[in-house]
């Protein structure tokens, strides 16, 4: 028996409470409404948790407020509570416009509704619209996908995000995959697939500013995603959401998780005010990798300036491996001057394995 959303919603509450406590000198950029379908919730439980936010640390005037939906006809139908509830960005899993795979991927919507959908959010929250799109299932030709995602284009407002298909161990497509039961397209297939998207936004106007992220300005980029990526602080609330933020107290970098079990976190977040399974120090090697790692997922790279923030001012030139940065360089994978190491837009496409190599 599932646990009821009155419950929820008091034990999300009781630990923003707990969470946000100790950081009243700061300033909330963004709140992210994500994991587990939010767009189910009720706008009043969704408009609460942004007042009682916002009476912990004070939201910044030009804050970004996403809330991640899918196109049925149930969610569409909420979006306006959902803008008074005070949300500012929609976020709708579109995901492909291909009636069958949706079917097979056991979505509710068809990609007629997907569209819909956006076009709907877009007449509600005007360059502050974002719907995802994947590439790589079975049957999938560069030409289909190239189409598919010409249509989604014309549909798109100031933000797309584009996947490539991610096969997780222990699902079904997996061990249909591993026995051969499903075909999906070979390495060379997704790689045309993935440059025809970075061609087909270049050419409606979308700048492709992150691996998966492409926005038609500044302003359309996603506030709370970069966050991720250039190493700022953020605070996870509900199962299973993780954590990143200096401990106010000690000075040191934390890194935390939730307890995965909803009966579980709401239990023990009625009992001591949140539900944290663990809690570590992030060590300075630690941040060293992650903001590299994170940083060059974007095609403004990472400063010297950034990277001092947890180097203890130690420069990029000092802690990569410069003799494969500089070959990087001369192939066109990497840029690299003024304080500043970027992926070209061919490096970003293979950027894991150009991280493997330059990060001792």
């Amino acid at each position: 028996m599932g646990v009821e959303h009155k419950r929820i919603t008091s034990a999300l509450l009781r630990e923003l409470r707990t969470s946000l406590i100790e950081h009243r000198d700061k300033e909330l950029r963004s709140i992210y409404f994500g994991g587990g379908t939010p767009s189910l919730a009720n706008p009043r439980d969704i408009a609460e948790i942004i007042e009682t936010a916002n009476s912990l640390v004070p939201l910044a005037k030009d804050a970004e407020i996403t809330l991640e939906s899918n196109p049925t006809s149930a969610e569409v139908r909420k979006m306006q509570e959902f803008k008074h509830a005070g949300v500012t960005r929609y976020s709708i899993g579109v995901q492909t416009l291909n009636d069958q795979t949706l079917q097979r991927m056991g979505r509710l919507h068809t990609g007629a509704e997907g569209l819909a959908a956006v076009d709907r959010a877009r007449s509600l929250f005007p360059g502050k619209v974002t719907f995802d799109m994947i590439f790589g299932f079975e049957g999938q030709t560069v030409d289909r996908w190239r189409q598919e995602l010409e249509t989604a284009l014309c549909h798109a407002d100031g933000h797309i995000s584009v996947y490539q298909l991610t096969v997780e161990p222990g699902t079904p497509l997996f061990r249909d995959r591993n026995a051969q039961r499903v075909v999906l397209p070979n390495g060379d297939l997704q790689a045309q697939m993935y440059e025809s998207a970075v061609e087909l936004c270049a050419s409606k106007g979308f700048r492709h500013y992150e691996v998966s992220s492409y926005a038609a300005s500044t302003e359309s980029e996603s506030v709370h995603n970069k966050g991720y990526w250039q190493g700022r602080q953020w605070i996870g609330i509900g199962p299973s959401a993780h954590s990143r933020f200096v401990d106010p107290r000690s000075g040191k970098r934390i890194s935390s998780v939730r307890l995965p079990d909803i009966q579980r976190w709401a239990q023990m977040c009625e009992s001591i005010g949140h539900g944290t399974a663990k809690l570590d120090t992030v060590s300075e090697a630690e941040a060293k990798h992650e903001a590299v790692v994170f940083g060059l997922r974007m095609l403004d790279g990472l400063t010297n300036s950034q990277f001092a923030g947890v180097s203890n001012g130690q420069i990029l030139e000092e802690y990569l491996r410069m003799d494969r940065v500089r070959q990087y360089v001369d192939d066109g994978y990497l840029l690299y001057g003024g304080g500043r190491l970027a992926p070209t837009e061919r490096g970003l496409q293979v950027i894991d394995s150009i991280l493997v190599e330059i990060v001792p």
